[in-house]
């Protein structure tokens, strides 16, 4: 019962994020959705998203976050050869990302916990809060029959 107690004491006294309402808490993890065509952006049922210009070349798999990065890489590979050998085959890509939930979580030191744990399994992670409306009867409900402070 102890760890109980403990999760709804942090539960009560982290940051609200300014929200009156009970909050949960996502860990999101960045992923590329694909190639986006010029002057399109990123609109995504998740949330928010973001445009990234990537590098390649056909004589790297892959891609790179840098044109000089991907140059330096691909001059290691042939020390004989001048920047500009490599310059005129390099393609820019425009590929779009979005944050995708992974896990959710009642408190933000949870989902912190989960971030430094399991890094290593995922790219780029973030915490995204979000609050119970005040229909949510279900897991209001829930908390308050737990104990949980959800409101003031």
């Amino acid at each position: 019962m102890d760890k109980l107690e403990d999760l709804k004491r942090e539960y009560a006294e982290q940051d609200n994020r300014y929200t009156a309402y009970p909050i949960f808490v996502t860990v999101q993890e960045l992923v590329c959705i694909g190639v986006i065509a010029n002057g399109y952006s990123v609109n995504c049922p998740f949330g928010d998203g973001e445009i990234r210009y990537e590098y390649t070349h056909p004589d790297y798999e892959g891609v790179m976050d840098s044109k000089s990065d991907l140059i330096d890489c691909l001059m290691d590979g042939e020390p004989g050869k001048s920047r500009s050998h490599f310059e005129d085959d390099v393609e820019e890509i425009t590929s779009g990302y979005v944050w995708v939930p992974v896990e959710f979580f009642l408190t933000i030191k949870g989902a912190e916990e989960y971030i430094r744990c399991n890094k290593h399994n995922h790219g780029k992670l973030r915490t995204y809060v979000h609050h119970l409306n005040e229909r949510n009867f279900e897991m209001r409900g829930l908390l308050e029959t737990l104990g949980f402070k959800i409101k003031d």
